[in-house]
């Protein structure tokens, strides 16, 4: 058995690069929900990879990447209404500066809201307000403090590690395990620094399956595309050992 991990970054509208539509996030989900899915905890999935929790067989981790407003607009109350669980990875910087000040959301395409990010913050990012909200339905943890894009200020990795450690206890009250690689990018020294900075799981954009091995430095996640249709052959393959080591085998060569 694998858990799948699955990973989307913004729900708007209309489908772009790295975005699922509303409808076709709310049919995915519907899925789930309808045919006996658990969307695991990031802690029953940490428990779960080092052998000390037997989920469901039909199980899957949700993750979000960045923090972006429109999770808190669209996907928030989607989930919530399917009674689902995710995960979503924080910059912590983006939030901070997100919650200065107030301003109305605005959805934008994923460059749009790139390019927002260091003028208007708070009409693309969450803030701590909506975080505190959302805890029902989400988890949180580490993105890097800020994503290595110098949108605020530009910082060595081990204050990316120590810095975003510090937001999220600060913030929200917890020491982090869990770091989700900026744009998936990291190598031995840098898995063996996060690590040293109390690290324990560490999160990719490869695609793979994830058993419960004990091996927490490289879990891997797939990257969601499409409707219900899509999700439900993506599901299957990534749930079978063999399909989808195959699957991903080819998929990244």
């Amino acid at each position: 058995m694998s858990v799948p991990v699955l990973m989307y970054h913004h729900i708007l509208p209309q489908s772009s690069f790295i975005t699922s539509s509303v409808d076709e996030f709310r049919e995915q989900m519907s899925f789930l929900a309808q045919n006996g899915w658990t969307t695991l905890t990031s802690d029953e999935f940490y428990r779960y990879k080092k052998g000390e929790f037997t989920p469901p067989k039909k199980s899957v981790l949700i993750t979000f990447d960045d923090g972006w407003r429109d999770n808190y607009i669209y996907a928030y109350p989607i989930l919530k209404e399917f009674g689902l669980k995710a995960t979503l990875f924080l910059i912590t910087e983006w939030i901070e500066k997100a919650s200065e000040c107030k301003e109305n959301f605005e959805p934008m395409k994923h460059k749009e809201a790139k390019k927002e990010v260091s003028q208007h913050p708070a009409k693309v990012i969450l803030n701590w307000d909506e975080i505190e909200t959302m805890k029902d339905v989400f988890d949180f943890h580490s993105h890097t403090y800020t994503h290595r894009d110098n949108c605020f200020d530009t910082v060595t990795w081990k204050d990316e590690f120590q810095k975003s450690r510090r937001m999220m206890q600060k913030r929200l009250g917890f020491d982090d395990l869990h770091l989700c690689w900026p744009r998936g990018i990291y190598d031995e020294t840098l898995m063996k620094q996060a690590q040293e900075e109390g690290f324990e799981i560490l999160y990719t954009i490869q695609r793979g399956i994830n058993k419960p091995d004990g091996k927490m430095d490289e879990i891997k996640r797939i990257a969601v595309k499409k409707g219900a249709k899509w999700l439900k052959k993506t599901l299957f393959i990534f749930s079978n050992d063999m399909l989808g080591s195959l699957y991903a085998r080819i998929k990244n060569d």
